[in-house]
């Protein structure tokens, strides 16, 4: 999806502001929170506050290193051409206004201290999904060592949109009398599961609402400590040259500086991302 006929809300917003600061922010305090005490507001609440907290404020050398901002320009999806996003209808011929945003984060505590978490959030790209990736960290030692192609480490994947499940990777020696491996995954698909999606996101909000469970709202300390995050990136994009847009083709994977970035990840990562 491209910005639809929302140019004038995306031009005065970006993709940094419209998605990194709410919606992906909350996957990653829900990821990386400790187990609260209790399944209630304050207790569920508080724990996220404590992970938003622990994510230390970017300088502007920071911001250099470690974001990617980006405009999708024409490219072809599903067959058909589509214009890039200042050909779209209400955008600017020389708008500077990110569609596409990265962000290499770390929380500071003593749980996840040198563990990147990788957020990105795009239009135009290849896939239409949101999810959570976690790598985890390959064993010190390998059984299988000696095999030619080595251990992948096993990812946990958690599929939010379109299809809600999850899907654990880990490599499985091949049958066989030769020692070698290959990726497997293990799936479960909740509408395979359950027989039904479940109800629309928002349903659950406004059901919420009414009954005065508050569980899945953001608090005020909670939403100031998001934007002491994305301010801080905000005011940098500000003084720091703009990449030469259109930056990557529509229906691609996202700007090669998104891959780059991922050159300098840790031994275990958390990735969250939402595709449009």
């Amino acid at each position: 999806m491209g910005v639809e006929n929302r140019a004038a809300f995306y031009e005065e917003t970006g993709a940094l502001r419209d998605m990194v600061a709410n919606h992906l922010l909350q996957l990653l305090a829900l990821t990386a929170m400790e187990p609260p005490v209790a399944f209630d507001a304050d207790s569920v609440r508080e724990q996220k506050v404590q992970v938003l907290r622990s994510i230390r404020a970017m300088s502007v050398e920071d911001v250099a290193r470690l974001t990617v901002r980006g405009q999708y320009g024409p490219g072809v999806i599903d067959g058909k051409r589509v214009p890039g996003y200042r050909q779209e209808p209400g955008v600017s011929r020389s708008s500077t206004t990110e569609a596409y945003a990265g962000v290499r984060l770390q929380v500071e505590n003593w749980r996840w201290a040198g563990v990147p978490f990788y957020v990105r959030t795009g239009k135009r790209l290849a896939r239409n999904l949101t999810e959570i990736r976690v790598h985890l960290k390959p064993t010190p030692h390998s059984l299988f060592a000696s095999t030619s192609s080595g251990i992948n480490p096993n990812v946990i994947a958690i599929s939010i949109q379109p299809n809600e499940g999850i899907t654990i990777a880990f490599d499985a020696k091949r049958p066989g009398t030769q020692l070698r491996t290959v990726t497997v995954q293990a799936n479960f698909c909740y509408q395979t599961s359950f027989g039904s999606k479940g109800p629309v996101a928002y349903e659950t909000l406004l059901l919420d609402s009414m009954r005065g469970d508050a569980t899945l709202f953001t608090r005020r300390d909670e939403v100031e400590a998001e934007w002491r995050i994305i301010t801080p990136i905000e005011e940098a994009w500000a003084q720091l040259p703009p990449p030469d847009f259109s930056n990557y083709a529509a229906g691609s994977e996202g700007p090669a500086s998104w891959h780059e970035l991922l050159e300098s990840r840790g031994s275990a990562e958390y990735m969250i991302g939402h595709h449009e």
